[in-house]
């Protein structure tokens, strides 16, 4: 049986930028200014400026970036218009021997700077081991048989933000609807697919699992990577998961499943108001700690916090909890695999959610307040009370 360990987050002094985040060591620092050319964009250049290999700040942002380079002495990585906040964002490398958080200190209180913040790092938060429980347990002690009777999620679309998504597995063929690649094409690793599969594989007539919202539509946004299976956590970074986000909340994604963990990133949060803003369920998976160093996004007021129902060291008991032990998922390659953690929990939730938003178009609030209510969860009540909530 391979060794089960919980995923932790470092802040880190050296990460990598949109092109290398995995292999970069250089410090670096997020910054964004209000880019008021941005309304003014329309069709294919908008397109463009998501690709970061391909991205130019424009003639209104590229005099501030280069004197703001020039004055502080760091060096532009490259950088994109974060359209659901309205600034531009862009990378700066700090020199060897620069202090990051000195340097994003100074820039956050110069007058041409909207934020300034040194680029975190984040770390999935899953375990993968071997074990033969029963076949996926976890979708009788949430009743999701019956509940499929109701609602099978279709309609409704699910950004899960992680390490990539295995599309051509068979039990996610179809489901995959956009996939985008904020992570330049570094290692992938299998936490993606596990989480997509927990959400929404899709029934097979000779086998395989199926999900939990088996209808719902899925985006694929790869922002953490890895160096391949059984390597350890995933790592994502604020620049990768800044990107992501911005493009769950600007494709009008229905939940944002995040399964990982970090420090308090000012940015980040930015963008979770912004998708509260438009009503999106942000669904986030429980740290494995109380340690602030840990605790984010869980530590956001607006964001479904999820741990495991049947951990040996429950979570606090204000929160929702679900299966998160001994999991049978999709495993990238066409296989399967058993896996625990959190991450596992916060998924089943993202599909019981979406079972619901299939139906009813509920507020966070509110379905924060139906998932609250049931303990153990069970999506068939959830379900009946969705509807009277109409």
């Amino acid at each position: 049986m391979r060794v089960c360990i919980l995923l932790f987050l470092l802040l880190i002094a050296s990460v990598g930028t949109s092109a290398q985040p995995a292999a970069d060591t250089g410090a670096r620092i997020l910054v964004t200014i209000h880019y008021d050319a941005l309304d003014q964009m329309h069709g294919d250049a908008v397109e463009r400026y998501h690709r970061p290999h391909d991205y130019g700040a424009g003639p209104n942002a590229d005099p501030v970036l280069d004197a703001l380079a020039k004055d502080y002495g760091i060096v532009r990585s490259g950088g994109w218009p974060m359209r659901s906040l309205g600034v531009h964002c862009e990378v700066f490398s700090v020199p060897a021997g620069g202090d990051a958080a000195a340097i994003a200190t100074r820039l956050s209180h110069d007058k041409r700077v909207d934020s300034a913040e040194p680029l975190r790092e984040f770390q999935t938060l899953t375990a993968t081991g071997e074990s033969y429980r029963p076949l996926q347990h976890a979708l009788d002690d949430l009743d999701i048989d019956r509940a499929h009777a109701t609602s099978r999620g279709r309609g409704v679309r699910i950004a899960v933000i992680d390490s990539g998504v295995d599309s051509n597995h068979p039990n996610l063929s179809g489901a995959v609807k956009a996939q985008r690649d904020f992570a330049a094409n570094d290692a992938p690793a299998p936490h993606g697919t596990e989480v997509a599969g927990i959400i929404a594989a899709r029934s097979l007539q000779n086998g395989g699992i199926v999900g939990v919202a088996p209808d719902a539509e899925l985006l694929d946004l790869h922002a953490c990577w890895g160096t391949g299976p059984g390597s350890g956590p995933a790592s994502c970074n604020s620049y990768s998961l800044a990107q992501a986000l911005d493009y769950a909340v600007s494709n009008s994604a229905d939940i944002i499943n995040l399964s990982l963990a970090g420090p308090y990133d000012p940015l980040l949060a930015r963008l979770l108001a912004a998708a509260e803003a438009r009503s999106i369920c942000v669904v986030v998976a429980a740290p494995p700690t109380a340690d602030a160093a840990y605790g984010f996004p869980a530590s956001v007021a607006s964001v479904i916090v999820v741990g495991v129902s049947d951990a040996k060291n429950p979570v606090s008991s204000d929160r929702i909890t679900a299966p998160g032990t001994d999991v049978l998922t999709t495993f990238p390659g066409g296989r399967y695999d058993y896996a625990s953690g959190s991450s596992l929990a916060a998924a089943h939730v993202s599909g019981v959610i979406a079972l619901a938003r299939a139906l009813h178009r509920l507020t966070p609030d509110q379905i924060r307040a139906l998932l609250a209510e049931h303990a153990p969860l069970s999506a068939v009540t959830v379900l009946a009370d969705a509807a009277a909530l109409r």
